[in-house]
């Protein structure tokens, strides 16, 4: 029986599956703010399932002759997936290591924003499969762009915010570094759905 050829595609979403995941429970964690270590380790397992998912990706590509794409490609979309974990990851590592006692409704906020980045870019990445073809991709490249934009002025709102009324310089830096990291992630979604949307053009 001839070997069942690797799918790459699968194998995105299920990196994508994971990057749903860790905004999920970012977004539980800030909700429901106790235990905050314990969470932070949960949202680590599944950055760890997530690298899992890269390495064995690449582990396959380096023993392929074909791949459906290029393969440069694959290891970009694959690479750009996993950012998204670790951003995520970093975020809450943040809340954890700097202490903070009380979240901000704002980060919140934030972190609903990252989820339906998440959410939007994982529509994308299953109907990337069938690029040459698809009427809808456009439309979800587009909606994943609309949340980046959504993401980037809730970010400056913030950031104005906290510069105009924020007395405490410590508690300045702590947040100014955490909305920055969590916007990170909304723009590594749109990173992914711009690199998706180039691969598009170059394969038709």
């Amino acid at each position: 029986m001839a070997k069942k050829s690797y799918n790459y595609f699968e194998q995105f979403e299920k990196q994508m599956e994971l990057c749903e995941r860790s905004a999920a429970q970012l977004a539980a964690m800030l909700e429901d703010y106790t235990d905050i270590h314990t969470k932070a380790e949960e949202i680590h397992a599944t950055e760890h399932l997530a690298d899992t998912c890269l390495h064995e990706l690449m582990n396959e590509l380096n023993r392929s002759f074909v791949t459906p794409i290029d393969r440069e490609d694959i290891v970009q979309i694959s690479n750009a997936l996993d950012d998204i974990t670790d951003s995520i990851e970093d975020v809450a590592n943040m809340f954890d290591v700097m202490s903070i006692e009380v979240v901000k409704p704002e980060a919140k906020a934030m972190s609903l924003l990252i989820y339906e980045a998440c959410q939007a870019l994982s529509a994308l990445v299953s109907e990337f499969p069938r690029f040459k073809n698809s009427k809808n991709i456009k439309e979800l490249i587009v909606k994943v762009n609309r949340v980046e934009e959504s993401g980037d002025v809730t970010y400056r709102a913030i950031i104005k915010e906290m510069f105009l009324h924020e007395k405490d310089a410590i508690e300045l830096m702590k947040w100014k570094e955490i909305f920055e990291t969590m916007e990170d992630v909304i723009d590594n979604c749109e990173d992914v759905a711009a690199l998706l949307d180039g691969l598009v053009i170059k394969n038709s």
